[in-house]
Order: structure tokens, then C-alpha cells, then sequence
């Protein structure tokens, strides 16, 4: 079920809804939360041990919207509203230990000759089936797209939704919904999972205590050596919601924003879920610079004022000497 977002606007423009470029890649509760790492590793000397790192995921879920921040939001939402996050008892929720499908979900338009190829390969090792809505492209990309077995869904809009982003978030969430998925993976035509979070993302998913998981997102520059690092360009500084359960019936919903949407249902945020120190490289900024310099006009012609990112953030796209880190793929 998919909620209508224009009867909760009121809701999704307040605390949660962040103001820059990559803000449809998180969530921010009202509450502090624990932010234990659930694969952690002591001066990077061992591996970790995701089956006792499971064992311990009941203890570090993280449940949104408990003891103040609840009274809080009370005292905000209306309690008819409210009662959309209440969890009825007609919801089947499935929630298995073993044999769990994960499914991929895409937006794309006109990847070729980007990091699509890359990013289908790379999933098609991990995942079981992958879901792409593309967003009428004129380059070919869904020729690319059919290329690729584990593609089970392929959706080619006539009409292009990109100045709609939550329309085309709703119009992904419905077609991937559509294959029976336990666990879906919102990913990016440009961002790749790191080995070990490819390698632990089978545990993470087998178990019934957690319904979300979330990542550490870095923003590569110029290459895939560095990242970007500074007051704007700190995605890789908080955690990044891209992996869920799904459970048929529960009432997941977008925010009506045209740009900047989250990939995850914002209902999904009252849900239990756990933060992990896991791994991944975002490619959007590791091209060169006329590349940049193409996204940074694309962001000023579809929004001048600022109103759904940061102007700041915007015009530092165009900084001569950002200040860039080296990208380590273990922890």
C-alpha cells in the first residue's frame, strides 16, 4: 500500500527531511540513537564475525520515535496521522532467519557509458534479482539493462519523472514490490558496495530483529583513490538507509519533494534498524571535471533558489582544491 504523500507534506518537510545534494540517502531521528557499529574491528587486525555480530543485532536495533522523541511528535502530528505509523494487526510481516530474496531496485537514465555496466555486474555477484524503472532515456540504457539475467523487471518510461523525483521513487518502489521481494536494496547507477559489505550483507538480512540496515556513503572525487572530506561533503560521516525488509501491507509512502527524495520510504524510519560502519563508494564526482561542471549546471537549472538542496554545497562542485582523503576498503 502507498500512501497518498500530499496528506502528510506538513510532516516529511520538518526534522527528517535533510537540505543537500545526496540528502535522498538518509535519515535523521528527532533522538540521539546508539550508533554501535555492528562489524567493528579492533585496529583492523581481524576480520569481522558477522554470525556473532547477528547475535548481537537485538541489542543494537535502533527503534525511531521511543520515550521523548514519541512525545514529541505526538504533541506535532495529529493522532489520526500518527496512527499511520502504528503497526496494525492485519500487517503480515515477514520476517525470516534463512532463505530470504534480495532484490536490487534502480532509477536510471541515460548511463551508458557511465558506471551502469559496472554497478549490474557487481550486484548481479550478490543480490538475487535486480528491478530497474528507466526514467526514458535516449541513450540505449535499457538495452544495457536486458543484457543482464539477474534483471527480472524492467520498466521504460515513456514520458521522463526526473522533475518529479517522488513520483518516479513511487513508480520503483511499486514495480520492485511487484517480484515478492523479502529485502530490497535501493541502489544508484553509480555506487558500489565494498567487498565486505557484499560479503556480510547475507547475515545482515537472515534474522528477525532488524528491518533496516544503513551504510557509510563516500563521495569519490576525480577517481576512486579519494574522497571528498570537508563542512559540505561529509555523507560518509552519518549513515546512509539503503537496505529493508519488506512487508506487504505496511503503509510505505515519499515525501512529495521534486528533487532529493529519499530511496527508502520515509515510513520506514519508525521501523527497528541498525547502523553498520559497512562501506560504500558513490562514483556521482569521481569523473572529471567537465563532468562536475555538467552535474553543477544540471543542479542550477532545475534548482535556482535552493529550494530542495544547499546553495553552498551546490557552488562548492566548482571548488578549485577540495580537500580529499584516501579510500581504504577495509574499515
Amino acid at each position: 500500500m502507498m500512501l497518498d504523500p500530499k496528506k502528510r507534506r506538513q510532516q516529511v518537510n520538518g526534522p527528517m527531511v535533510h537540505r543537500d545534494i545526496r540528502t535522498e540517502t538518509t535519515y535523521t531521528p528527532t533522538e540521539p540513537v546508539d550508533r554501535t557499529p555492528i562489524n567493528s574491528l579492533e585496529n583492523g587486525d581481524h576480520a569481522p564475525d558477522y554470525t556473532q555480530q547477528t547475535q548481537n543485532i537485538r541489542s543494537q536495533v535502533h527503534q525511531w520515535g521511543d520515550a521523548q522523541g514519541q512525545e514529541e511528535q505526538d504533541a506535532a502530528v495529529s493522532q489520526e496521522e500518527t496512527s499511520v505509523f502504528k503497526e496494525p494487526f492485519s500487517i503480515r510481516r515477514v520476517r525470516k532467519n534463512k532463505g530470504n530474496k534480495l532484490t536490487a531496485m534502480l532509477q536510471v537514465r541515460n548511463e551508458r557509458g557511465r558506471y551502469l555496466e559496472e554497478v549490474l555486474h557487481d550486484l548481479s555477484e550478490f543480490v538475487d534479482e535486480i528491478v530497474i524503472v528507466d526514467d526514458a532515456s535516449t541513450d540505449g540504457t535499457p538495452e544495457i539493462c536486458k543484457a543482464y539475467p539477474k534483471v527480472v523487471r524492467l520498466e521504460v518510461l515513456e514520458k521522463p519523472l526526473f522533475a518529479e523525483e517522488w513520483r518516479l521513487r513511487n513508480t520503483l518502489w511499486q514495480a520492485a514490490a511487484g517480484t515478492r521481494p523479502d529485502w530490497l536494496l535501493s541502489v544508484d547507477a553509480d555506487e558500489l558496495y565494498s567487498t565486505e559489505a557484499k560479503k556480510a550483507i547475507r547475515t545482515l538480512i537472515n534474522q528477525e530483529y532488524a528491518d533496516w540496515f544503513a551504510f557509510r556513503f563516500y563521495d569519490m572525487w576525480g577517481g576512486r583513490t579519494h574522497y571528498r572530506e570537508d563542512d559540505l561533503w561529509c555523507l560518509h560521516k552519518r549513515h546512509t538507509a539503503s537496505l529493508v525488509r519488506y512487508m506487504p501491507g505496511y503503509p510505505y509512502f515519499y515525501p512529495q519533494q521534486n528533487h532529493h527524495v529519499p530511496r527508502l520510504p520515509l515510513s520506514c524510519t519508525v521501523l527497528p534498524g541498525v547502523s553498520t560502519e559497512l562501506k560504500v563508494q558513490h562514483l556521482g564526482w569521481a569523473g572529471s571535471l567537465e563532468d562536475r561542471v555538467r552535474k553543477y549546471l544540471r543542479y542550477k537549472r532545475i534548482d535556482p533558489s535552493g529550494e530542495w538542496g544547499n546553495l553552498a554545497h551546490y557552488e562548492s562542485i566548482l571548488d578549485p582544491e577540495p580537500r580529499l582523503l584516501p579510500w581504504k576498503e577495509g574499515q
